[in-house]
């Protein structure tokens, strides 16, 4: 595996799109064929295919008018042939300017020439002494 400074850009363009209400732009960056998958914070809360996927940024950017997302310091990205992963810790910065920091993993291949994303998980960070009240334990 080596660095990828070509995942990282779509990576950062993808957050573009949902951070400028542009949807059109994280289009490109998700995977045109099957399987493509999102995987959300809340307990069932996913998306296969592309075209689900796609509906999925424009409800985002629709349900939370003004949110911006900010790429970690350390995001990380790395290819070997036509495939790739991405971690980050992202930050969404509501409209209001609270700060919610998240965690994201990737799974990318390479279509057509281009980065695509066929994987993403995002989740929210709780602190292990916190986790069961959060579950209802």
């Amino acid at each position: 595996m080596e660095d990828s400074q070509g995942i990282r850009a779509a990576m950062l363009r993808y957050w573009e799109g949902l951070s400028t209400a542009r949807p059109e732009i994280a289009d490109q960056v998700i995977a045109g064929t099957d399987p493509a998958v999102v995987i959300g914070t809340g307990p069932g809360e996913g998306r296969e295919g592309p075209a689900a996927w796609r509906q999925g940024v424009r409800d985002t950017i629709e349900q939370i008018p003004g949110v911006r997302i900010e790429a970690g310091p350390g995001m990380r990205a790395w290819e070997h042939g036509d495939a790739g992963f991405l971690v980050d810790e992202p930050a969404w910065v509501m409209p209001d300017g609270s700060r919610i920091p998240t965690r994201v993993t990737t799974v990318w291949a390479r279509q057509g020439g281009d980065w695509r994303i066929v994987h993403l998980h995002l989740s929210v960070g709780v602190p292990d002494e916190l986790l069961a009240q959060v579950i209802g334990g």
